[in-house]
């Protein structure tokens, strides 16, 4: 009997241990961005860049959009690569994992240019990092002059830090085709989202979501 209760006092101490831990922590994050030299002259780009959360033990669940920066009328160097800084900062939370994504477009919602070629993770070791990340390029790219050169940029809309929960839509349509985006969360039942045109390359859409929705498809118009 004394066996027994030495035990259960042993479990409902190290219960009371894992809860009384800290869910929260601070995460800092500069992210540089090296751009390519392209053939083309690139003024007044508009960059998309985002930091997400997302629980690596849940497959199905959406991940949350924690930091979102833009930066409008950009002009890169026309002599050598340009390097654009990135801040992030949020509130770790036990167990959930982080990642970025950037992209760059010739104005907001205009032809993408760069893009993070892969799943880029942040924050898996430290809690303040140092990242650089080299941007793949759509356009036609040549060799450059010198040495990166830092672009001073000013956040045109600040940071926005949301709870909400969003989902990226990558896809790519035939020009001037019309497609509707539907959600669902049977399979069964499917209520449209929204209208998007193709414009004949690579694209994606970021929606903020909320309910049970887990499914999505485009169908023509």
């Amino acid at each position: 009997m004394n066996r027994l209760i030495t035990y259960s006092l042993y479990a409902a101490t190290l219960l009371f241990a894992r809860l009384s831990m800290p869910l929260a922590e601070p995460i800092e994050g500069d992210v540089v961005l090296s751009f390519p030299l392209t053939s083309e002259k690139l003024e007044n780009v508009y960059i998309d860049a985002r930091l997400y959360e997302y629980d690596p033990f849940l497959a199905d669940a959406p991940a949350t959009l924690l930091n979102h920066v833009e930066l409008e009328g950009i002009n890169f160097s026309t002599t050598t690569d340009s390097l654009v800084n990135i801040h992030f900062s949020a509130i770790r939370k036990i167990r959930m994992k982080y990642y970025v994504t950037a992209r760059t477009y010739s104005k907001k919602g205009g032809a993408l240019y760069f893009y993070i070629d892969g799943f880029q993770k942040i924050f898996e070791q430290l809690d303040t990092e140092n990242i650089n990340i080299i941007m793949t390029s759509k356009l036609k790219t040549k060799k450059p002059e010198g040495d990166p050169v830092i672009i001073n940029v000013k956040k045109k809309n600040g940071e926005i830090h949301g709870i909400h929960r969003a989902v990226e839509i990558v896809w790519k349509g035939a020009k001037d085709t019309n497609f509707i985006l539907q959600k669902s969360s049977d399979l069964h039942n499917w209520e449209t989202v929204d209208t998007l045109s193709g414009n004949g390359s690579m694209t994606s859409v970021f929606l903020r979501i909320s309910g049970t929705a887990q499914f999505w498809r485009m169908q023509p118009k």
